[in-house]
């Protein structure tokens, strides 16, 4: 069995499962927050509008080591030679999800590439799991004993649901680079910019004020979804370049000034 789940922390709890004989079977963590950007190639080995879009992201984020963007493409090809090995040997999957739009999306992705001779199971934590934020679930926000005591409850996926999960994915693929969102269980999308009025409220209010601070308290704000940093720093260079906010210093110390008319 292959365990696959989006994001490092789901993946690392994951893994201690399976080290302490409590989950059977090995873990892959997908590296790529499909929640934003395009999709088109996505579910290629080497897709150069992800690559690019992630690129813009990991340049415009302070704490970004001099190597991360070639680790993250390291670590996105290999997660998908994992993926072809898995299949090419019959391996059955069964995906950790939340219910938040990078883990839907990648549940609709493995769907429309898993052979149909491989099983495909799911676990959806959000059916089984009180939430500490409450309306939003991740695999990563949850203890190995929490996800342990959920070891028997993959549900196996049909071809009838396998099928409509591929044609989402289809759909979703042809859907521009946007943001997407669950919203009552269902995917939505939404424009690049959405979050960027909670950043531009928010900095009103401190006129001026660390990029760090801006980004954790936006991060607070949205609570309907699932934001990560990396996308909102990304953002306040966005709004800087664009004259509606200005940025100065560089890494940790970088701050943002409301441009004041």
């Amino acid at each position: 069995m292959l365990h696959v789940t989006s994001g490092g922390a789901a993946a690392d709890t994951l893994e201690t499962l399976c080290a302490g004989g409590r989950l059977a079977g090995t873990v892959l963590g997908w590296p790529d927050d499909l929640g934003n950007g395009p999709l088109a190639d996505a579910d290629q080995v080497d897709p150069q509008l992800r690559t690019a879009h992630w690129l813009r992201l990991l340049q415009a984020y302070p704490h970004a080591g001099p190597d991360w963007d070639e680790a993250w493409q390291r670590e996105r090809a290999a997660a998908c030679r994992a993926l072809l090995q898995a299949w090419e040997q019959g391996t059955p999957l069964t995906v950790w999800v939340g219910n938040h739009a990078g883990d839907a999306l990648l549940l609709r992705l493995l769907a429309a590439q898993c052979p149909a001779q491989c099983e495909l199971r799911v676990v959806d934590v959000s059916l089984h799991l009180d939430t500490p934020r409450p309306g939003l679930w991740a695999v990563g926000l949850f203890s190995p004993a929490e996800l342990a005591a959920l070891s028997g409850c993959a549900r196996l996926l049909g071809a009838g649901e396998r099928q409509a999960l591929a044609a989402e994915w289809a759909h979703w693929q042809d859907s521009g680079d946007g943001v997407r969102e669950v919203v009552d269980g269902v995917l939505q999308g939404r424009p690049l910019s959405c979050y960027d009025s909670v950043l531009l409220e928010m900095l009103a209010r401190h006129g001026s004020v660390s990029a760090a601070r801006l980004v954790g308290e936006a991060m607070g704000g949205i609570d309907h979804a699932f934001v990560g940093d990396l996308f909102l720093f990304w953002r306040l260079q966005v709004l800087a370049a664009r004259g509606e906010l200005r940025l100065d210093g560089a890494g940790h110390a970088r701050r943002v000034e409301a441009i004041r008319p």
